[in-house]
């Protein structure tokens, strides 16, 4: 009979919370490099935005072209800072996820550790009944005449 760990179901559970947890903390991180890709995004096309409107300021211009270039860079401000709100509150789900992505490993880790603990006391176990047996073996041989 070979070695069955009594718990095996409930290890086999946790490594399944686990490797959950760890599907759930890669899709947040994609989330958050997104979110900061877009708020990089948004910079980029802001300050493209102040420099045209600073260079429509300087050269000819109306009054209606000055007001749409200031509303877009309002717009654009208030876009990324939206934006940058969204980031940090990815951020903070990131670290929850971190946190109970590290407490699923502890759990499996515990119970990893008690099965190797099991394992070796089985084996303790089945070397002492082989133990046995060769000496029971023994004493049998020895006790035969030979004639």
């Amino acid at each position: 009979m070979g070695f069955r760990f009594r718990y095996e179901g409930l290890l086999n559970l946790r490594r399944h919370q686990k490797e959950k947890a760890e599907i759930e903390y890669a899709k947040a991180r994609t989330e958050l490099t997104r979110a900061e890709e877009m708020v990089r995004s948004l910079g980029k096309q802001e300050e493209k935005a102040r420099t045209l409107f600073r260079d429509e300021l300087f050269g000819r211009t109306t009054g209606l072209n000055v007001k749409n270039h200031a509303l877009y860079v309002s717009a654009l401000e208030t876009q990324k800072d939206r934006q940058q709100q969204t980031l940090e509150g990815l951020k903070n789900i990131l670290r929850k996820k971190k946190k109970e992505l590290l407490e699923k490993e502890k759990q499996e880790k515990v119970l990893e550790t008690l099965r190797e603990k099991d394992f070796e006391k089985w084996q303790k176990t089945q070397n002492e009944l082989e133990q046995k047996r060769i000496d029971e073996l023994a004493v049998l041989r020895h006790g035969r005449t030979y004639v």
